[in-house]
């Protein structure tokens, strides 16, 4: 396997310190492994790093153009999960590429960051801190205790079964909306599967972890936000696309949402002069609830896993369309 010419074309200078002595090694006993610690300046500048690469190892990503441009290219191992959002899955499937992600790594992660923002949106704490750096010592408007409430998920892979776990621990009700509910009654008898309707009209939190695909851009519509129930929380950690965010700032503004609590957006990074930067029951990250240690050494090895098993004739984690 050391013939294997393996890229890690678009790093920066955490990375490998990121990816540990036991990566590194690991990768370059499968082939030649290159790091580059920086973007590339340019379309050119990126074909010049990986067009001889028998494998990439994608921090980012790869332009069709670039991928093109690597004819040896038999392998995508991308640091991350919607890897269609960077990768032109077509064209690879075209060409016999395989490509593969890292999913679960950042389950627990998100999550806990979701519950984050769910409690700092539930007592005000952007409002208070606000006030207070302002010179104010308001302590109004009062919060809201999370126990009891009735709290629904839109979607529940790995990130909606942790964060439902977070949340009944602190005896929230719990109820789901899924286009596949049958596949978890028998293993979650404790949780309550519901229409999208039921959900939005019953939650007085709703929390958003579904992939962003073409069935649910823009799933929270400015319909949607009509008949969810007045004073809800949103929170999204998934992507920014599935919710209409025209829509958002207009229910926002009217209070048919209590509060938003929000780590990803249409646009990023997000414009400085986003209306929901300014809003007094919002609170806001910039696409950092997978941002841990903890996360980002499981990522790595997955990520390194996915090159060693291809390699090895057992390819995991391979991302179809």
């Amino acid at each position: 396997m050391t013939d294997k010419i393996i890229i890690y074309p678009d790093g920066d200078d955490d990375t490998a310190n990121e990816l540990g002595a036991e990566q590194l090694q690991r990768l370059h006993g499968c082939g030649q492994f290159t790091l580059f610690t920086d973007v590339p300046a340019d379309q050119s500048a990126y074909i010049e790093r990986i067009q001889d690469a028998h494998a990439v190892l994608l921090g980012w990503s790869l332009p069709s153009e670039v991928m093109a441009a690597a004819p040896g290219l038999e392998l995508i191992s991308f640091t991350g999960t919607g890897v269609e959002k960077f990768v032109d899955m077509a064209q690879a499937k075209a060409r016999g590429i395989t490509v593969c992600n890292a999913p679960g790594y950042g389950d627990n992660a998100v999550a806990e960051h979701a519950m984050a923002l769910l409690f700092a949106c539930a007592r005000n704490i952007a409002h208070h801190q606000r006030t207070l750096g302002s010179g104010q010592w308001d302590q109004s408007p009062m919060g809201m205790e999370l126990k009891g409430k009735k709290i629904g998920l839109i979607g529940f892979g790995g990130i909606g079964q942790r964060f439902a776990r977070l949340a009944q621990c602190l005896g929230m009700v719990v109820s789901v909306w899924t286009r596949s509910p049958q596949q978890y009654t028998a293993r979650f008898p404790d949780i309550q599967f519901t229409s999208f309707d039921q959900l939005l009209q019953q939650s007085d939190i709703v929390s958003l972890h579904v992939a962003h695909t073409a069935d649910t851009e823009n799933l929270m519509d400015q319909a949607a936000f009509a008949r969810i129930r007045p004073g809800a929380i949103l929170i999204n950690t998934a992507r920014g696309e599935v919710i209409d965010e025209t829509a958002l700032v207009d229910a926002l503004n009217n209070r048919r949402l209590g509060a938003a609590g929000l780590d990803v957006f249409c646009n990023e990074p997000l414009p400085a002069h986003h209306p929901l930067i300014k809003m007094d029951n919002v609170v806001l990250t910039p696409h950092v609830a997978y941002s841990t240690e903890e996360a980002t050494r499981r990522l790595n090895r997955i990520s390194v896993d996915n090159i060693i098993h291809f390699y090895a004739g057992n390819p995991t984690n391979v991302v179809t369309i």
